[in-house]
């Protein structure tokens, strides 16, 4: 009879405890990006080279690099727990496909997370042409055409974390960012700023990172405690998007130095029209070609 008490008692504790665990571990964790002054003027597409494309917007289009209102609000921003070393970040792919959509000549979304694992659809609601070409380089790349309306075709879902771009060969300014992660505890910011990383993990203090394609990354630490998050808000200096190169380098530069090792010329007239980082992809073409002699002679 003891042995039974004694094990009904450490099963009620774990009972207990589980519970506890269980109300922080779905904590969610709500916050907003600002930008401090005033963002740089939006550049208007110029799509009058492809009237279906023209045809669509009646009124000028502007290009999505910064996406701002007058209060400061920051879009397409990815906010993400950063897993710590030794960290366990559990949770299952979402079964709900994550879809990239083309319309009136763009990518929609502008910037688009998934997890490891995520069925991926990319739709074409324009009923004409478009060109879906991956830049992925550690996971499996793609690159096919979608003649006319297409509802969803799917890809191969994403095997490791990695940030890439995707083009449009038809449209030249057609171009979204997505990131991958190994964990389920991210999100995008609204047009008012606002995220929600849902069912974040338990403890009493996380990293977040923030990542924008003009203003590059910053971290911050953010304490959980009773359901909520304290701090998760985040600042970005306008001021900063003159320092694009060294902002959002680390995806041009990566893709730069592997086409460098195939094709040195390509790669370099490729970034000489990279819109971001053209000065640090041209380095690191530069630095490729000359570790590959044989490459550069041809």
């Amino acid at each position: 009879m003891k042995v039974l008490k004694v094990r009904t008692a450490m099963a009620a504790l774990a009972m207990a405890a589980g519970m506890a665990l269980s109300s922080v571990a779905m904590a969610d964790i709500t916050g907003k990006v600002n930008l401090d002054g005033k963002p740089p003027e939006a550049k208007d597409i110029d799509m009058s080279a492809v009237k279906e494309c023209a045809s669509q917007h009646p009124d000028p289009v502007a290009e999505q690099t910064v996406v701002a209102d007058d209060k400061g609000n920051l879009a397409n921003v990815i906010v993400a727990i950063k897993k710590a070393e030794g960290q366990d970040l559990p949770g299952d792919p979402p079964s709900e496909a994550a879809v990239l959509d083309q319309k009136g000549c763009q990518y929609k979304p502008h910037v688009l997370a998934v997890m490891v694992g995520q069925p991926i659809a990319v739709r074409n609601d324009d009923p004409f042409l478009h060109n879906v070409h991956s830049l992925a380089i550690d996971n499996p790349a793609f690159n096919f055409g979608q003649p006319n309306v297409d509802p969803g075709r799917k890809v191969d879902p994403m095997k490791v974390a990695e940030r890439f771009k995707i083009k449009c060969d038809v449209h030249p300014w057609m171009s979204a960012h997505v990131s991958v992660f190994e964990h389920p505890f991210f999100a995008v910011s609204k047009e008012d700023g606002t995220f929600t990383i849902p069912g974040n993990v338990a403890g009493d203090e996380v990293t977040l990172v923030a990542w924008h394609e003009k203003y590059g990354e910053q971290e911050i630490k953010v304490k959980v405690s009773g359901g909520k998050a304290e701090g998760a808000d985040f600042t970005f200096k306008a001021a900063a998007a003159d320092a694009g190169d060294k902002a959002n380098s680390p995806v041009d530069v990566k893709l730069a130095s592997f086409q460098a090792k195939a094709d040195p010329k390509a790669a370099k007239a490729c970034c000489e029209n990279c819109p971001t980082s053209k000065a640090a992809a041209l380095k690191a073409v530069a630095k490729a070609t000359a570790e590959q002699p044989q490459a550069s002679a041809k």
